[in-house]
């Protein structure tokens, strides 16, 4: 039988996450944060953490739109269902939120999916936001115009956004017991400033 960590990019799926899969979502952020966070947070960090995920106020954000969260689906092997085994959350303003994969399939590719997945939302000028500009303000989620992306990263997790292209924009900093390292990654807007202000500074040199 092929064990769940070498199952192929081709078995999984991302899509949005839809309202009644919400519980589902978070007890497998809580089931992950456990085995592999918990431990460095503490006590403080972790009924922080806990706090935020179960906050009734954070699934209505979800409900509206203001919240947005992707899911990665993977077939049961015995019963050829879907499940749930990864997902990516943003808040508003470009900032990824939670990133968690099931335990098992860590280094699988689930994780890059879905923050590809996650850029490609937050485009400006993308399908989405095209979308979301036909909704009513109450339901629309707001996007940074020049599609940079940031997040929180956990310290185990550091390494894993420097590859797929976030840079640190200030030192290890601590929130309620919970340590996180700000990162961010530049969107298009960002990247022709950086290259139109590289190319002024030759031309004066």
């Amino acid at each position: 039988m092929e064990t769940e960590s070498k199952k192929k990019e081709s078995d999984i799926t991302i899509r949005a996450a839809k309202p009644e899969e919400w519980d589902e979502i978070m007890h497998l952020v809580w089931s992950v944060f456990k085995e592999f966070h918990a431990e460095d947070y503490g006590k403080e960090g972790t009924d922080s953490f806990l706090e935020f995920i179960t906050d009734e106020a954070l699934r209505q954000h979800f409900l509206r739109g203001k919240y947005p969260v992707f899911v990665a689906l993977c077939k049961d092997d015995i019963s050829d269902e879907e499940r749930i085994v990864g997902m990516i959350s943003m808040r508003e303003n470009n900032f990824i939120s939670l990133l968690f994969v099931k335990t098992g399939l860590h280094y699988s590719g689930i994780g890059t999916r879905l923050v590809d997945r996650a850029i490609d939302f937050l485009r400006p000028d993308g399908e989405d936001a095209r979308l979301d500009r036909d909704k009513d303000e109450d339901y629309r989620y707001n996007r940074l115009s020049d599609g940079s992306v940031t997040v929180n990263s956990a310290p185990n997790a550091v390494g894993f956004y420097r590859k797929l292209g976030f840079i640190a924009t200030d030192s290890f900093q601590v929130n309620c017991g919970v340590t996180y390292l700000p990162m961010k990654k530049s969107g298009p807007v960002d990247s022709m400033e950086d290259l139109l202000s590289g190319l002024r500074a030759l031309l004066k040199s």
